[in-house]
C-alpha cells in the first residue's frame, strides 16, 4: 500500500522549529525577566535557580544551526523508515511465504484470508484510494478490494511489485479455481504474499500480537493513558519544554540520565527507534525524532502505535507488547470490555511494569492506579465519586494460566532456542555514532502456516479418537507430530503436544523415545550398502543369536507368528519380522549399523543384537531428518528453522531455496532401493491402510511400535512423523499402525489435497536402478504361474537371474540356485535366457555342472543335466 503521511515541507518543519525555540527561550527567561521587572528582591541562590533555564535557553539557541541540522539528519532518518514500513520493519518472527498462482485450488475465502493473515486491510473505498484508515499506511502491507469476479490487491509500495494484482476466479462452475492473475494489467504465472507474523517480540516467548487503531482505543483507557503519561499530547509539538528542563537540571553533571519528561511521542521513538541506554547523546536524538515525527504523522496515530508498542511487564512465559495483549494477560478481556479500574491500572504500568505488575505486586499496582485515578479526576475525565469508589477496592487479575497465542507455539520456542545456540544477536542493530537503530531485524522461519494448521487438525482429531480408547486411565496420551522438505531440510509444520498452555515440553525435539520398527530401514540400508541382495533368503522362524561370544539374543516376531519357511530380505522389511532383520543385523555387522545410524544423525546405539529392532531412544524430529535421506538420494540434510535473519526481504526471495549442508551417507541406489522396499509397506504391508487415504501420490513409509506407536511416511517432497504415547512411558497398548497412522493419514491427505506438488507420482530415480518382476515369496524372477508378483528395484550387480523355481516348469533347478545372492568375487552366475537354451557355471566348483534347457516349437522346454 502506498505510504501517504501528513508529512510537511522541510522548509515548513525548520520553521516550526525556529518558533518552537523561540518559545523555549521566552519560557525559560519569564521568571527572570519577571523579577527584574516588578524589583523582586532575589537571594544568589534564587537569581542562579531562575537564571539556569534562561541560560540553558540561550545557550540551545545559540546553537540554532546546529539543531537545524540536526533536524534535517533525523527527519531523513524518519522518512527512510516510514517509506520502508515503520511497524511492518519491527523485530519479530515470521513464518515462510505464500504463493499464489494459476490454476491454485484456493477458495475466494481462503484467499482472503490469507491476505488479512498477511498483513493487507480490506479496502472500503475501492484501489483508486487504497487507504482505508490513515494508520494502514504504516502498519498494513498493504490492502485489497473485492469485485463481483476477482480479488484486486494493492501491495505496499516498498515491495517492488505491481501497483495491482488481480486475481480472476473460474467461472460459475469452478469459483474455487485461480483462472487468471494479472499485475497492472500484464499476465502473471504467479505472485508472493508477505510472510506471516508468528510472534512480534524476540524477547520473549510471546505471541503474535493484533494491530490497534486508535477507535480501537476505549475512551477510559485513552484518559488513563493520557493523565498519568503526557496530559498535554494533544496540545504539544511532540516536546514539553518544562520535562525537559527539569530532566536537564535533575541529570546536570551525570552523563546518565536517571529521569526525564518524555512525551508520548518521545516514548515512542525510543522504543522503536534508539538503543536502550539512557544518556544524554540518546536523549537529544529522542527529542529530535520526537519533533520529526509529529511532523509526519497525526496525533491519533502516534498515540495508536504507542499503544502497540508499548511493553506492559510478562506473566509466567508471556510478554505483554502493547495494551490488547495487556489486557488479555492481566484480565482476560478485550479492550473495549476495560473497566475503569483496569484501565487505569494499565496505563499505571507503563512507568514500571515490574514494579507495578498487579501478579507481583498488587499492593504497589493498586497504589499507582490509585494515583492514576487521582490524576484523571484532576483533569476532568472522571468525577471524584466515581475515584472514591475505586480507591479501597484491590486490583483483581484473571486466573493464571499459560497461554500461548502464537499460531505454532512449540516451533517458536525451537525457534528460541536454536537462536540462542546460534548465538545471533537477534533485534536492533545500533549505529555507534548515533545511537539510532539502523535497522529492526526480522527472523524469517520455515514454517508453512497452512500445513501447521493442517498438523494441528490432524493431531486434535487422533487425540479425541484415542481418549474415547483410554478414557478410564488417569493421563491422556500425548501426540507429536513433524513435517519438513527432505531436500532443505525445512521444517514446515511442528506439533509438540496436545496443548501447549499445560505443557510446554516439545515432544518433536525433546522428547526420547525407543522407535521400535520404525529403526529397520536403516538396517537393511546398512545390508544394501554392503552387497546383500533384497531378494536374498532368511529363515522366518524362532532363532537364537550368539554374541559377545557366549550371550545368546532370542528376538520373536510382533504376537509371536512365524512363517516357518524362507522369506526375502525385502519381505522382512515389508512384514516387519523381527527375527529377519536380527539376522540381516548380524550378518551385516552391528558396528557396521551402530556407525551408519550416526551418520544419519541418529544416537549411536550400543552394539547389541537388539538394537536392530530400535531399542535406540531417539526424538521425533531425528527420525525425520534421518529418513529424509531416503529420499534425498541419500544425502542427509540438517534440520532448518531459521531460513534468514535481517532486514525485511523481498516477498519473492523468501521463495526461493536457502542452501544447506548435506552430507552423503549411503549411495543414491541403495536410498532407492529402501523407498521402494519401504513403498510396498505402504502398498500391501504394516502400513497399507495409508495406500486407501492418500491415492495418487507415491507413498513409502514405516509402521514402529514400542510402548508407543510411531509412523513414519514419506512422499517425494515432504516426510512426516507422527508418535503417539504417554509422558509417564506407561505402555501404550496399540500398534504404530492403529495410534499414530491415522494422524498421518489425516495430515498428509490434507497437504497433498492442499499443495499437489507436495506429492507426486512417482519417486526420483537415480542411475544403476533396474526394475525387475518377481516372485514375492521366492525372490526370484516371476513366471505367469507365479501367484504373488512383485516389480522390485535394484542395482544391475543384484539382479535375480533364476526363474522362479516352485512355480515355474522346472522346480528341479530349485537345487542349483545359490543360498545367497550377495555381491561376492565368487558368486555364483547365473544366465538365462526366457525361451533358448542357457547355461548355468558355478565357479567355486571343481567341476562344471552344465544344465541345457531344449526349447521346442511350442515353448515346451525339457531339462537335459550333464556333468563335465
Amino acid at each position: 500500500m502506498p505510504i501517504e503521511v501528513t508529512s510537511l515541507p522541510r522548509q515548513a518543519g525548520i520553521r516550526s522549529l525556529r518558533k518552537f525555540l523561540r518559545r523555549v527561550l521566552a519560557r525559560a527567561l519569564h521568571p527572570l525577566a519577571y523579577s527584574f521587572r516588578h524589583a523582586v528582591p532575589l537571594s544568589k541562590r534564587q537569581l542562579l535557580l531562575r537564571s539556569v533555564p534562561g541560560l540553558l535557553a540561550i545557550a540551545l539557541v545559540a546553537g540554532g544551526d546546529t539543531l537545524l541540522r540536526s533536524y534535517k539528519y533525523y527527519s531523513r532518518i524518519i522518512d527512510a523508515r516510514l517509506a520502508s514500513g515503520y511497524l511492518t520493519s519491527r523485530p519479530g518472527l515470521y513464518a515462510a511465504p505464500r504463493t499464489i498462482q494459476v490454476g491454485q485450488n484456493i477458495s475466494r475465502s481462503r484467499l482472503i484470508d490469507a491476505l488479512l493473515r498477511a498483513g493487507y486491510a480490506e479496502s472500503v473505498t475501492g484501489l483508486t484510494n487504497p487507504v482505508a484508515h490513515p494508520i494502514a499506511n504504516i502498519v498494513w502491507n498493504g490492502s485489497f478490494s473485492q469485485t463481483e469476479a476477482a480479488i484486486e490487491i494493492c501491495p505496499a509500495r516498498r515491495s517492488k511489485r505491481p501497483a495491482v494484482i488481480r486475481a480472476t476466479f473460474g467461472g460459475a462452475e469452478n469459483q474455487n479455481t485461480i483462472s487468471e492473475l494479472t499485475g497492472d494489467d500484464l499476465p502473471l504465472d504467479s505472485f508472493t504474499l508477505e510472510p506471516e507474523v508468528l510472534s512480534n517480540d524476540l524477547s520473549y516467548k510471546t505471541g503474535k500480537r493484533e494491530t490497534v487503531r486508535y477507535s480501537d482505543l476505549p475512551p477510559v483507557l485513552v484518559q488513563a493513558i493520557l493523565s498519568i503519561e503526557d496530559r498535554r499530547f494533544f496540545q504539544h509539538s511532540g516536546l514539553d519544554p518544562m520535562g525537559i528542563g527539569r530532566a536537564l537540571l535533575r541529570n546536570a553533571g551525570d552523563e546518565r540520565v536517571g529521569q526525564g519528561g518524555s512525551t508520548i511521542t518521545q516514548q515512542l521513538v525510543k522504543n522503536t527507534y534508539l538503543t536502550p541506554e539512557r544518556t544524554l547523546r540518546r536523549k537529544y536524538a529522542e527529542a529530535m525524532l520526537a519533533f520529526a515525527l509529529e511532523r509526519r504523522l497525526t496525533k491519533q496515530d502516534i498515540f495508536a502505535l504507542y499503544c502497540n508498542e508499548v511493553y506492559l511487564g510478562q506473566r509466567d512465559a508471556v510478554a505483554a507488547r502493547g495494551v490488547r495483549e495487556a489486557a488479555h494477560i492481566y484480565f482476560g478481556k478485550e479492550l473495549k470490555d476495560l473497566s475503569l479500574g483496569e484501565a487505569a491500572t494499565l496505563a499505571g504500568m507503563i512507568q514500571g511494569p515490574v514494579r507495578y505488575s498487579p501478579v507481583r505486586h498488587p499492593e504497589a499496582a493498586q497504589q499507582r492506579r490509585n494515583l492514576v485515578l487521582k490524576s484523571m479526576v484532576r483533569d476532568g475525565w472522571i468525577d471524584a465519586a466515581q475515584s472514591a469508589e475505586l480507591l479501597p477496592e484491590r486490583v483483581v487479575v484473571s486466573p493464571a494460566s499459560v497461554s500461548n497465542n502464537s499460531l505454532a507455539p512449540f516451533f517458536v520456542d525451537y525457534v528460541d532456542r536454536t537462536m540462542e545456540t546460534l548465538g545471533e544477536t537477534v533485534g536492533r542493530s545500533h549505529s555507534e555514532s548515533t545511537d539510532v537503530s539502523a535497522a529492526s531485524q526480522r527472523v524469517y522461519t520455515t514454517i508453512d502456516l497452512d500445513l501447521q494448521r493442517l498438523a494441528e487438525s490432524a493431531i486434535k482429531k487422533q487425540l479425541v479418537r484415542l481418549d474415547a480408547v483410554y478414557k478410564s486411565r488417569n493421563v491422556k496420551p500425548q501426540a507429536a507430530l513433524v513435517a519438513l522438505d527432505p531436500r532443505t531440510g525445512n521444517v514446515v509444520a511442528m506439533v509438540g503436544g496436545r496443548d501447549y498452555a499445560r505443557s510446554q515440553l516439545n515432544r518433536v525435539t525433546d522428547a526420547r523415545r525407543q522407535p521400535g520398527s520404525t529403526f529397520k530401514p536403516f538396517v537393511y540400508a546398512a545390508a544394501l550398502e554392503d552387497g546383500m541382495s533384497p531378494v536374498q533368503q532368511f529363515a522366518d522362524a524362532p532363532r537364537e543369536f550368539v554374541y559377545d561370544r557366549n550371550k545368546i539374543y532370542r528376538p520373536a516376531n510382533f504376537g509371536g507368528g512365524y512363517s516357518m519357511r524362507d522369506v526375502t530380505m525385502r519381505d522382512g522389511l515389508v512384514r516387519s519380522l523381527n527375527t529377519v532383520t536380527v539376522d540381516v543385523a548380524m550378518q551385516t555387522g552391528l558396528a557396521r549399523i551402530a556407525n551408519l545410524a550416526a551418520q544419519f544423525g541418529l544416537p549411536r546405539p550400543e552394539r547389541y543384537p537388539s538394537l536392530a529392532l530400535g531399542t535406540e531412544e531417539v526424538t521425533p524430529l531425528q527420525l525425520a531428518v534421518a529418513y529424509a535421506a531416503f529420499v534425498n538420494g541419500g544425502r542427509r540434510v540438517q534440520p532448518k528453522v531459521i531460513a534468514a535473519f535481517g532486514e525485511p526481504l523481498a516477498a519473492a526471495s523468501m521463495s526461493e531455496e536457502t542452501n544447506n549442508e548435506t552430507e552423503q551417507v549411503i549411495s543414491p541406489t541403495t536410498a532407492y532401493m529402501v523407498t521402494n522396499m519401504l513403498s510396498a509397506v505402504v502398498d500391501h504391508g504394516t502400513a497399507r491402510a495409508a495406500r486407501g487415504a492418500v491415492k495418487g501420490t507415491a507413498i513409502a513409509g514405516k509402521t514402529g511400535t514400542s510402548r508407543d506407536g510411531w509412523f513414519v511416511g514419506y512422499t517425494q517432497n515432504l516426510v512426516c512423523v507422527v508418535w503417539i504415547g504417554f509422558d509417564d512411558n506407561q505402555q501404550l497398548g496399540l500398534t504404530g499402525a492403529a495410534a499414530a497412522l491415522p494422524a498421518w493419514t489425516d495430515f498428509m491427505s490434507a497437504a497433498i489435497e492442499l499443495r499437489p506438488e507436495l506429492g507426486g507420482r512417482n519417486f526420483e530415480c537415480p542411475e544403476g536402478i533396474n526394475f525387475v518382476e518377481i516372485d514375492a515369496d521366492t525372490g526370484q524372477r516371476s513366471t505367469l504361474t507365479c501367484p504373488h508378483r512383485e516389480l522390485i528395484a535394484v542395482t544391475p550387480r543384484l539382479l535375480p537371474n533364476l526363474e522362479c523355481f516352485e512355480h515355474g516348469a522346472f522346480p528341479e533347478l530349485k537345487e542349483l540356485a545359490p543360498e545367497n545372492p550377495r555381491e561376492t568375487e565368487n558368486q555364483t552366475v547365473l544366465a538365462q535366457h526366457a525361451r533358448a537354451p542357457f547355461r548355468l557355471v558355478r565357479p567355486s566348483d571343481s567341476a562344471a555342472a552344465a544344465t541345457r534347457v531344449d526349447v521346442d516349437a511350442r515353448g515346451r522346454r525339457t531339462l537335459v543335466n550333464a556333468l563335465r
